[in-house]
């Protein structure tokens, strides 16, 4: 198996989540807004990133400040489209060969952005000994050779991609992948500037060895506390870039600095404060219906969850209308996977959605009856999840809900920081945890490749040829877009029927983001902002 990685679970756990608990009792009223600081934006970042190196990064608080930055072949508008970067165009032959070409843009340092940079960073992703993170991306992107490079069969000199001159990418897959551009949105494809990072090794991301190719530069970081970060004079698009420096906060008490003028604009709202805030900052509180499901994640291969009347029983029994209220936010039931508001999407229902309460309870009594369980021998598990208070909440909420339907059912609660968290997902050792997933890109494989038997963030254990072949047939030649739609409803279906996953709900992001801000946006469901496309409104 490649590399284990920091899902967009971590920064979908951690991030999605963890400051939840962060809203003090401290009241403050808020005063009407002036801006003293035309220099400096402050951005609440939730949680220390795991890694400022694009290549060793998996997380969205990695990501929220690499693409600062870093720039990639692609970036994301407002409404979340894919846009040129670094990339002026591309174009592909039946969509398994994609040529890209190059602007003429300069790292920090001033030496030109090449194609045999991408080159060099591409290889590094998918090599073992990088131990990236998302090493299988490139592989679930069908690039040539990418899985054995992955699996270290073959050399990372193998993978197909090359420069064809030192303003030309390209890549040739074995499959054709008509969303392929879109994949290169995340932070983890971006260069890197190969004789820094091997001067530096680890170091080069130390604010005195950082050579960027975006907007800002790296220019302090100070752990568990903030990251600083100034106008790269270099950057091609520096024109553009309004707002000189920028401060990342990687701590808590998001709410009352915002209240006190200290933020700007804040990673979310914690639930319990959603109703004040929306109450002393009208206008201010900004909603994103996001690609991210958050869900109950099973190990297969472990007692009692290697039993699939275990799962389905433990999934009909689950009252997604409680669990949706809890978190405060907005956000919907799920029954599936892949979010309503994913292109190229389709919804499907498990068969017992339609049923009533008290055909659920039943079924499900007899499910778990039919796997040995009964007061006599009752059904008992620990449920792993993320310290914050919102996921306690939602994790108590669901445990009443089980023992209230069925008291033999008896859950014990097991939290745990948020990297040891991680760690214990990792290692396997877990009987069931609450955790989440938000799509790479706006396409539902970015939510279906995990459930592949061979994806390093497969972490429920769950192997099924059948699925992994109709994944495969959405990237069969000649294939319509239409036609792969219908094949994601089957995987779909095949989830649901396997209970792999117990799908909780569909995440809506509450931001509060101070008035003057221009450029901000709420029509990306990936969150992909850039702060050389935000402004302050001029001085009155």
């Amino acid at each position: 198996m490649p590399a284990n990685r920091y899902t967009l679970t971590a920064l979908t756990a951690a991030v999605c989540l963890a400051l939840a608990a962060c809203g003090g009792e401290t009241v403050i009223t808020p005063s009407k807004f002036e801006r003293k600081d035309y220099k400096r934006i402050v951005v609440g970042n939730a949680v220390e990133p795991g890694s400022l190196d694009p290549q060793k990064s998996g997380d969205m608080a990695a990501g929220a400040l690499i693409r600062q930055m870093m720039d990639g072949l692609v970036g994301s508008d407002a409404a979340g489209k894919t846009v040129p970067a670094l990339a002026e165009k591309w174009e592909s032959d039946g969509d398994k060969v994609w040529t890209f070409h190059l602007r003429d843009a300069k790292w920090s340092n001033g030496e030109p952005i090449t194609a045999d940079d991408f080159v060099y960073s591409f290889r590094r992703l998918t090599a073992p000994e990088t131990g990236a993170p998302y090493a299988s991306y490139l592989a679930d992107g069908k690039v040539a050779n990418a899985e054995e490079v992955m699996l270290g069969k073959a050399k990372p000199e193998t993978l197909g991609v090359k420069a064809l001159d030192k303003k030309t990418l390209q890549f040739t897959l074995i499959a054709p992948v008509p969303y392929f551009p879109d994949m290169l949105i995340q932070q983890f494809t971006y260069p890197v500037h190969r004789a820094t990072v091997e001067k530096f090794g680890d170091k080069w991301t130390q604010p005195e060895n950082y050579v960027s190719s975006g907007a800002y530069k790296l220019k302090e970081w100070r752990v568990n506390s903030h990251i600083a970060l100034e106008k790269n004079p270099a950057y091609y698009d520096a024109d553009k870039v309004t707002i000189p420096e920028a401060t990342f906060l990687s701590t808590g008490k998001e709410f009352d600095r915002y209240r006190a003028d200290e933020m700007d604009v804040t990673y979310a709202v914690p639930t319990d404060q959603i109703k004040t805030a929306d109450e002393e900052f009208s206008g201010q509180v900004k909603r994103t219906t996001l690609l991210c499901t958050w869900y109950l994640e099973p190990n297969e291969s472990v007692v009692p969850f290697n039993n699939p009347k275990v799962r389905r029983a433990l999934n009909m029994l689950i009252d997604r209308d409680i669990i949706t209220k809890v978190s405060g936010r907005g956000d919907t039931p799920a029954f599936q996977m892949t979010p309503p508001n994913m292109q190229g999407s389709e919804q499907v229902a498990p068969d017992w959605k339609a049923w009533s309460k008290e055909k659920r309870t039943a079924e499900a009594l007899k499910l778990l009856t039919e796997a040995g369980y009964s007061e006599k021998n009752p059904l008992t598990f620990e449920v792993l999840y993320s310290t914050n208070e919102s996921s306690r909440k939602q994790i108590t909420a669901l445990r009443s809900i089980w023992k209230t339907a069925v008291p033999f059912i008896q859950p014990n609660l097991l939290n745990q920081e948020w990297k040891t968290y991680q760690d214990t997902r990792q290692t396997g050792n877990f009987a069931i945890a609450f955790s989440g997933w938000c799509s790479d890109y706006n396409e539902p494989s970015g939510m279906l490749n995990v459930f592949r038997s061979n994806n390093p963030n497969n972490r429920f254990f769950y192997a099924n040829p059948i699925l992994d072949k109709t994944l495969d047939d959405t990237l069969t030649a000649g294939i319509t877009p239409e036609e792969r739609v219908k094949l994601y409803g089957r995987a779909e279906s095949i989830i649901q029927q396997d209970s792999v996953i117990l799908p909780l709900y569909h995440q809506v992001s509450v931001q509060l983001v101070k008035p003057d801000i221009q450029g901000f946006s709420t029509e990306d469901p990936m969150k992909n902002y850039v702060l050389k496309n935000w402004s302050f409104a001029p001085k009155k």
